[in-house]
Formats: C-alpha cells, structure tokens, sequence
C-alpha cells in the first residue's frame, strides 16, 4: 500500500529503470483514479524535490502503473495525479503494490513522512468514463501540456441531464474545430452527482485556438445551446473550470510515450515557481 495511489506521491526522475509504466491510454479509460495534494504556499519547488525521491524509489520497485501529474494554473496550490485504470481489480492491485517489499515499505514511509510538511491537505476520487457524454477522438497524450478540467455538480435526480446536455454541445462545436472532451462521473470520493469533463491541448496558444472556435461556434448555437442552457438551469447546481499544466517530473509514463518526445525526460531542476 505504498505507491503512488495509496499514499502521497511518486515522481518519475529517471526513465531508465528495472521496469516500465504500463502503457500510456490511447482511448478513454474505464476508470480513472485521481489522487489530489493541496501544496502549502510557497512549498511548491520543495514539494517537487520531495516528490523526486519518491520517483527513484517507485520507479526501482518497478511501479507498474502509469499516471499524469497536472499541476494547477488556476484555483487552489495544487497537484492531481490522474491515472487511467480498466476496472477496480486494477485499482486495488496499484494499491496492493509493494505490500511484500518490506525495504520499499520503510523508504517511502520516510519520504512519505518528508513529503508532508508540503501540502495541507489531500483529496482521493474514482470516477467512471461516460462515453455518451464525450466527445471527439481520444488525444495522443504524449504531446498534451495543458489540461482543463470542468467539475460539474447535478441535482438530486437529474444525473441523466448531464449527457444530454453534452450532446447538445457536442452538436454546437462539432463543425467549428473545438477541442473534444472526455467525460466521467465521480463514483467515489466526492458528492453525489459529481462529473468531471477533461480536454487537453499540446499549447497554451491552442487553448486560445480553442475559446475562439468555442465563441464563433456559440454565435450560431440556435436550438442547441437553448436546449442546453434550459437543462442547465434545471439539472446544474454547481460548476467551475480549471486550467493545469502537464509536469512530466511528477508523471510516470511508459518508454514508448517517453521516447515519443523529450519533454518527458526528467530535468534535474524545477521549473515551477516557489
């Protein structure tokens, strides 16, 4: 119970090691586990130093689950490690990993133990793809660097709202070159009714591409967004949009996704702010 996704973190610091990450999803997962730390203020490149050791140390128990590490650009100090999983019998077996490494045990309890001083708090959730409610084709992750993350909360009794108004916006968006989205409904660790809609761009500068397809395709909107604003107002209690930046120091991806580009090898300093 000591990997990544059973405790507080692990980082990928070298790309060379006894065992490789599970390959990288190329289509949407069934299920995703998200594993989220609220960093203390200022706390953010010691964070990442701590996270790094963590890295050696999965990576040389060969760790065999691979996971994206999404730092946060707006809203709270934080990190979402995201990883794609195909059922909760793969989910358990992340988090049964290393439960027969006694020497792996005591190490990551250490740095488990200095990786706290970091962060204030942590927040766990498994959420279910809903593919009814998606839209697009699945991104080749290897060349994704910003990700926005839409929290969508429904009202008692009106969770089968939420795919339809996704399809109403995937009707409004589908000719004008919008970025795609996938959706999943939060199954555990959060409210009742809790989804959450992830797209990703290789580029800040595509994120702008894509507002400004979102706002042409918006003026012509007609039935659709009149039909998706009505659900809206009825079925939504509660939404916000986030931005996050993909860190490939705190991301674990398999050899064929690391050699795909260089952005992922590991650099030996932080690039993020304090």
């Amino acid at each position: 119970m000591f990997s990544r996704s059973a405790c507080v973190g692990a980082v990928l610091l070298a790309l060379a090691g006894s065992a490789a990450a599970q390959a990288t999803p190329t289509t949407q997962p069934v299920l995703v586990d998200i594993y989220r730390e609220i960093e203390k203020p200022g706390h953010a490149a010691a964070h990442e130093a701590t996270e790094a050791r963590w890295a050696a140390l999965n990576r040389g128990a060969g760790y065999p689950y691979s996971y994206l590490a999404l730092v946060a650009a707006s809203g709270a100090p934080e990190v979402w490690w995201v990883s794609g999983l195909d059922s909760f019998d793969a989910f358990g077996k992340s988090n049964a990993f290393g439960a027969d490494k006694t020497a792996y045990r005591q190490s990551i309890a250490r740095v488990a133990m200095e990786d706290a001083e970091h962060i204030s708090s942590v927040v766990r959730m498994q959420a279910r793809a809903v593919p009814e409610a998606s839209s697009g084709g699945f991104p080749e992750l290897a060349k994704m660097r910003v990700f926005s993350i839409l929290t969508i909360r429904m009202r008692p009794g009106h969770a089968s709202a939420f795919a339809e108004i996704a399809k109403h916006y995937a009707a409004i968006v589908s000719e004008a070159g919008a970025v795609g989205w996938r959706a999943y409904e939060v199954v555990a660790g959060a409210p009742g009714g809790t989804y959450l809609v992830l797209s990703s761009f290789p580029s800040w500068a595509a994120v702008d591409a894509n507002d400004a397809a979102w706002t042409k395709a918006m003026g012509g909107a007609g039935a659709h967004l009149e039909a998706a604003g009505k659900l809206a107002r009825e079925a939504m209690m509660f939404s916000e949009s986030r931005y996050f930046s993909v860190n490939p120091n705190m991301s674990l991806v398999s050899k064929e996704m690391a050699a795909a580009d260089p952005f992922w090898a590991p650099k030996a300093a932080t690039n993020r702010a304090p």
